[in-house]
């Protein structure tokens, strides 16, 4: 497989004047749903490395096209967001299938090396800031290049998700409260965003200086841009560091003045936890469809069966965020 890879990808670069042969290909691992393979490419003993990424075929029904991320990200740099260059798009029709070809950056995305090792030390004081200029300048980034993206008001999101909740045919009294609290609140006059969708660690490279890109930009849309910070602040993705609540790095208030500081649109941290019960209602509904695609047989995948078990946890910081006065 890597031999014919190699091939198509020489091929593809070749067909946009870049020059060179194709080294050390291997595949990488943590991608649940889309293939991600690391390179070298050589041309006269200069080596750049690149990172190349296309679908699996069996990507959720949330996700958009492999190659639209990298028009995505595209517009993005162009307005300084910390994204990797793009430097070659393929749809289905070519040899490479729906993939792309990036720069690689240098960065950590795991979030157990990020918030423990010592290299990153430094590093998590800054992160919380730094989170925030970075999303608000991919909110920041014009629409015009990007009307592709579905578009999504919080009422559709939240009806949607509901649909989707519905069909697993599971009841959940907490995921039916959290749904009718969830239509009754005021999530702000912002204008439509780009927003990433899944803006979290996992999804965030990291060194000693703090953060160096974002990836994964399978969940991007246009809508509401506030649902990005509820998510980060969500418990799920503090990763045990619960009392943190940026991320399990970072306090709100980090966050919240460095998005401030880049975006016209002002934020709080009462309009943030509004979508952080938004954010935790939707990760309980993707953990029932992600146990729903081994149990029904469409993907063989212990991951995915094992990723049912957190319906629950996501029911008690649902109960903690409305209830218990949980952050």
């Amino acid at each position: 497989m890597s031999e014919d890879l190699s091939f198509h990808l020489s091929n593809g670069l070749s067909e946009l004047g870049i020059g060179g042969s194709i080294e050390n290909l291997e595949p990488l691992t943590g991608g649940a749903s889309k293939e991600i393979w690391k390179f070298n490419l050589v041309n006269s003993d200069v080596s750049s490395k690149m990172i190349f990424r296309r679908g699996s075929g069996t990507e959720s029904s949330l996700a958009i096209q492999t190659a639209d991320e990298a028009k995505i990200q595209e517009e993005v740099l162009k307005e300084g967001g910390p994204v990797p260059e793009i430097v070659l798009v393929s749809n289905s029709d070519n040899d490479l299938g729906d993939s792309y070809v990036m720069k690689f950056i240098e960065g950590e995305t795991i979030a157990r090396k990020i918030l423990r090792d010592e290299r990153y030390k430094p590093a998590l004081p800054l992160l919380a800031h730094q989170c925030g200029e970075a999303i608000a300048k991919i909110h920041n980034t014009p629409l015009a290049n990007l009307q592709f993206l579905p578009k999504k008001s919080p009422i559709q999101l939240i009806e949607d998700l509901y649909k989707l909740y519905e069909s697993y045919q599971q009841p959940s009294p907490v995921f039916e409260y959290a749904y009718r609290w969830l239509k009754q609140q005021n999530y702000g006059d912002f204008k439509e965003s780009l927003v990433h969708g899944d803006f979290r660690l996992g999804n965030i490279l990291v060194n000693e200086h703090g953060l160096t890109g974002i990836i994964d930009w399978e969940l991007a849309h246009i809508g509401n841009p506030i649902q990005d910070l509820g998510w980060m602040c969500g418990n799920s993705w503090r990763f045990g560091n619960y009392k943190m609540v940026v991320g399990g790095f970072g306090e709100i208030e980090d966050l919240i003045q460095g998005y401030n500081g880049v975006s016209e649109e002002k934020i709080s941290a009462e309009l943030i936890k509004t979508w952080q019960v938004f954010g935790t209602f939707r990760w309980g509904v993707i953990c029932l469809m992600q146990a729903y695609a081994h149990i029904n047989g469409s993907v063989n995948s212990i991951e995915k069966a094992a990723i049912g078990r957190r319906v629950s946890e996501t029911e008690i910081d649902i109960v903690d965020l409305l209830f218990l006065g949980g952050n």
